[in-house]
């Protein structure tokens, strides 16, 4: 700055540019240099003081060697130049702030994707992230260790091998399956693993899904344990009605009919007279047959191991109009044919269980029982206009209100590899739905 006021200066005292030439104004011009540079330097704040020290050194020149219209000339002149050097420097603070922003933002970026690398890499739980169409994004070393690839060798492609096709079955399930422990490994024994998937959005608007799979192998093998030991206890228990049942019916059931006989034939020897006696034990001994009768069937009925599950549910609905006066309606849908013996006692334990809440607790006074075959399924829906439950509980709150019968028919659905679900009806009371896959048995 000092060195252009010195040429300019010197200009000015040799009189190069001659008296009131238009060139006069481009020794003040070159101050335009030193602005723009301290503008691209140091930014508007430079710029700034520049050209304030610019501005000083033409006022300087102006007070010494030029007067009227050459005034107003340069110091036109010297403020254009300040406005442009500002202006510049503006700029380069507002590219230098966004460049700065730009950097911070990569360097957070960075330092959150380490994060992320580390968590993932550290999660004992193997952890996927798949795009829209099942690609993988990312994955951690558990994940890619499981799946048998690196994670370069996952990243763009489909979930590889019998355990990627497990993975994207359950997936493709949809919410009812992705609870569920799923077999996934390379070797024996087999891992079983739960699926929690959780759905994110990325920058683009892309949908993402991080699959969590949590190693469940040790609780599902105690579970089936715990399974295996409930259903050799429910057969066990079933053998033992069966057994309890056939013994009445061939012991004491037979004892009474040759009593009721006997008291038949002693009473026919009598006068009307005297019969009286014979009458009322005859009664009372009738009355005990019915209700050890009533007692076998309750065990096990014959019926079903006779006529199969639709004759079986019939009878349990005519006993109950018999027993509380209930209006009951059962409709039977699809080719009527005979199940596994599992299922079928399953459907008439569930069926008796439900008649029992509606005689004891729901106070109905209509049931309506739908047995629907199809071709691998069956399924027993049972509602009633009574009290019902509401809210309907959840498994737990059964188990703590004691609600035990209807958890017994959830499990007995459960053991035979179905489902039982409890919802409000359209009659206003309690509806049962059991689901339940089933195999053909031509004949018995």
């Amino acid at each position: 700055m000092l060195l252009f006021a010195a040429i300019h200066s010197w200009i000015e005292i040799q009189h190069l540019l001659g008296d009131n030439s238009p060139l006069y104004l481009f020794p003040t011009t070159l101050y335009l240099i030193p602005c723009i540079y301290a503008a691209v330097a140091f930014g508007a704040r430079g710029a700034a003081l520049t050209a304030l020290w610019a501005g000083f050194l033409v006022v300087l020149n102006l007070l010494l060697w030029h007067e009227g219209l050459e005034r107003v000339g340069e110091l036109v002149q010297v403020t254009w130049i300040g406005a442009v050097s500002v202006f510049v420097g503006s700029r380069v603070d507002r590219e230098r702030a966004a460049r700065s922003e730009a950097e911070s933002r990569e360097s957070a970026r960075r330092a959150s994707a380490n994060r992320y690398r580390a968590i993932m890499d550290n999660v004992l739980e193997p952890i996927l992230l798949l795009d829209g169409e099942g690609q993988v994004v990312d994955a951690n070393r558990t994940a890619a260790g499981l799946l048998g690839h690196s994670v370069d060798e996952l990243r763009g492609h489909g979930l590889p091998g019998t355990a990627g096709a497990r993975i994207t079955a359950r997936l493709a399930a949809g919410p009812s399956g992705e609870s569920r422990a799923t077999p996934i490994g390379l070797g024996q024994p087999e891992r079983w693993f739960e699926l929690v998937p959780m759905t994110t959005v990325t920058a683009g608007g892309a949908g993402e899904v991080q699959l969590l799979m949590r190693d469940v192998t040790e609780r599902y093998e105690r579970e089936q344990g715990l399974e295996s030991i409930a259903r050799d206890a429910l057969v066990a228990r079933e053998e033992e009605r069966h057994k309890i049942a056939r013994e009445l019916h061939d012991g004491p059931l037979q004892s009474l009919v040759q009593l009721l006989r006997a008291l038949d034939s002693m009473a026919s020897d009598l006068p009307e007279s005297q019969r009286g006696p014979l009458s009322a034990a005859r009664a009372s001994a009738e009355a005990v047959s019915d209700e050890l009768r009533r007692f076998s069937r309750d065990l096990r009925p014959s019926v079903l191991d006779d006529l199969g599950i639709s004759a079986a549910i019939r009878s349990e609905a005519e006993s109950l109009k018999d027993r509380a006066g209930v209006n009951v309606t059962v409709r039977v849908e699809g080719r009527t044919r005979r199940v596994e013996e599992n299922v079928e006692l399953a459907l008439l334990r569930i069926t008796q269980e439900a008649v029992r809440n509606v005689e004891r607790h729901s106070g109905a006074s209509k049931v309506a029982i739908w047995l629907k075959f199809s071709r691998a399924r069956v399924n027993l829906s049972i509602t009633d206009d009574g009290a019902g439950l509401d809210p309907i509980p959840t498994a737990s709150e059964l188990l703590s209100e004691s609600h035990l019968g209807l958890i017994g028919m959830q499990e007995r659905a459960r053991l035979v590899g179905g489902d039982l679900r409890l919802t409000r009806s359209a009659m206003g009371g309690l509806a049962i739905e059991a689901d339940i896959p089933v195999g053909e048995i031509p004949h018995r």
